[in-house]
C-alpha cells in the first residue's frame, strides 16, 4: 500500500510542477505582451508629436514666407537656430520674421504646444543647417535607452530618419 502512496504522490507533485511551469510560462508571455504594447504605444504617441511638429514648422514659414533666419542663404523663412551646429529645444526656436518675443513654435497660432516626448526620451530638438535642411533630433533620456521603441520608430520612419549612436534625426525639409 505504501507503494502506491508513494506512486501517487509523485504523480500529484509532477502534476504540481507542471502547473508551476505553465504558470511561469504565462506569466512570461503576459509580460512579453505588455512590453510590446508598451514600445508600440510610445512609436504611435511619437509619431503623433512628429507630424504636430512638422505643422508646426511648416506653419511657421507660411506665417512669415518673409522671414529671415539671417545665418545662411537656405530656406530662410524656417528658423536656425544661432546655437553650435544651429540646433536647440524646440521649445526655445522662433519663427523668423516674428515679433520680438511672440511666435516661437511653442506658442504658435495653432494653440497646439510643443509636444513632450514619451518618458524615455529627452524633449524633442530642432535643427536647421544649411547642408542638412531642418531635421528633428530624438534623443532617449539614458544612454543607450528606449533601444527597442528607437529600432521599430526607424523602421516605421524608413528614409526620413537615420541613427548616429542613440540620436534618432528625422528629416523634415531637405
Amino acid at each position: 500500500m505504501s507503494d502506491q502512496h508513494g506512486f501517487i504522490l509523485a504523480y500529484v507533485l509532477y502534476g504540481i510542477a507542471l502547473i508551476a511551469l505553465v504558470s511561469a510560462a504565462y506569466a512570461q508571455m503576459r509580460n512579453t505582451d505588455e512590453q510590446s504594447q508598451s514600445i508600440e504605444e510610445t512609436v504611435n504617441t511619437v509619431m503623433a508629436q512628429l507630424e504636430v511638429l512638422k505643422t508646426k514648422i511648416f506653419l511657421c514659414g507660411a506665417i512669415y514666407p518673409d522671414g529671415d533666419h539671417g545665418q545662411f542663404p537656405a530656406r530662410r523663412a524656417y528658423p536656425a537656430p544661432a546655437t553650435t551646429g544651429n540646433r536647440d529645444l524646440a521649445t526655445s526656436v522662433v519663427c523668423p520674421g516674428a515679433p520680438a518675443g511672440a511666435n516661437g513654435l511653442a506658442n504658435m497660432s495653432d494653440g497646439q504646444p510643443i509636444p513632450i516626448p514619451p518618458a524615455d526620451f529627452k524633449p524633442w530638438e530642432y535643427q536647421h543647417t544649411e547642408a542638412d535642411g531642418v531635421v528633428l533630433h530624438l534623443l532617449p533620456r539614458v544612454a543607450g535607452g528606449a533601444a527597442q521603441a528607437r529600432t521599430r520608430l526607424l523602421r516605421q520612419l524608413g528614409a526620413s530618419a537615420s541613427q548616429s549612436g542613440d540620436d534618432i534625426a528625422i528629416q523634415v525639409l531637405k
